[in-house]
């Protein structure tokens, strides 16, 4: 009998700082990873940096930058947390803001991933005890 490839079932928590991954296999095994956003640079100071174009009389909206580079990390981020997630069968989204809405989004643009089922759900930070016990939770419903 050949085994199938789409079987496992991932339960994540995600925020813009750090995400929590459980993988379960139909025979058991269970495997937990934590995730640390690296993408997120330091915050800039008024002065550190300037807000002059190189175009005579043009400067850039200094705020509208900072949003721009602050969206580009998060991206960057969801992005390789989504790419974590192979050979799924069910995906359990948790998380609190958008972060959880634009990782669901990512994992629905990717082919692979095409015929997976995709719950999402607001949750509050949990401790990896807590996480562990809806995991286990969803996998009995």
């Amino acid at each position: 009998m050949k085994k199938d490839l789409h079987d496992l079932i991932y339960t994540i928590w995600i925020d813009g700082k750090t995400a929590m991954m459980i993988s379960d296999e139909p025979h058991g095994t269970h495997h937990i990873e934590l995730f640390r956003n690296e993408h997120a640079g330091r915050d800039r100071f008024g002065g550190e940096t300037t807000d002059k174009t190189g175009i005579p009389g043009k400067t850039e909206d200094r705020q509208l930058h900072d949003q721009n580079r602050k969206n580009g990390q998060l991206q960057a981020w969801v992005k390789e947390v989504a790419h974590k997630v192979r050979y799924a069968h069910t995906i359990h989204i948790l998380g609190s803001g958008d972060v959880r809405h634009l990782l669901q989004n990512e994992i629905e643009s990717d082919k692979t991933l095409r015929d997976v089922i995709i719950t999402n759900a607001a949750c509050k930070k949990l401790s990896q005890a807590e996480f562990e016990e809806i995991a286990r939770e969803n996998l009995v419903h």
